[in-house]
């Protein structure tokens, strides 16, 4: 029992040696999917801001949950009307992801995501609406996308978000679905800071 409990504070401590923590931000085009309905939408932008956390399990992959802000939405015209629909989403999204390192700078990068709808603003000519009763309160989605690391801690990535299970809106079930671009820092590992030093 006790060996066992040695070897799992090993474990932790070595794995919290590797860490690495980071931030990203960057821009997306965002918008609804929803089969035949998805031609009346039309993409806009939105912004994504956050933190990561980077937990190596092997030499080439790493297991990196976040926490971010994601901006997301569309706009349209309404068959029949003259005035433009904007509708401007704020998620709290939690995505937890598996990189894969083929070396150095190149990876790429897979994962599931969670997303709660924090914010609402649908906009029509002058008029504004910030009631969310008529969206569901989360999202169930994945992430997909490639990344390039450098050797200062800057990196650079881009993904594709999409919606898993789709979630009411009026009378459609729709997902979101956002091409981001991001640019990212991460910090040195304890690890790293002690073969510096």
């Amino acid at each position: 029992m006790k060996k066992g409990v040695l070897i799992l504070a090993f474990l932790i401590f070595t794995a919290a040696a590797q860490a690495q923590i980071g931030v990203r931000a960057g821009i997306g085009s965002t918008n609804f999917s929803n089969g035949e309905s998805q031609r009346a939408f039309t993409s806009i932008t939105g912004i994504h801001l956050g933190a990561y956390y980077g937990l190596r399990a092997t030499n080439k992959l790493t297991v990196e949950p976040g926490l971010f802000y994601s901006g997301k939405g569309y706009k349209t015209v309404p068959l029949g009307a003259s005035q433009e629909i904007k509708e401007n989403l704020g998620y709290l999204d939690i995505p937890l992801l598996a990189r894969y390192a083929f070396n150095s700078t190149f990876n790429l990068f897979a994962g599931p995501q969670a997303g709660f709808l924090l914010s609402r603003t649908r906009t029509s000519g002058t008029v504004k609406d910030t009631n969310a009763e008529s969206l569901g309160g989360y999202e169930i989605g994945a992430i997909l996308g490639m990344g390039y690391q450098m050797s200062s801690g800057v990196n650079l990535q881009f993904s594709y978000d999409f919606g898993v299970v789709p979630f009411k809106y009026y009378e459609f079930e729709v997902n979101n679905t956002v091409f981001k671009l991001s640019v990212g820092y991460t910090l040195p590992s304890k690890a790293a800071k002690e073969k510096t030093e």
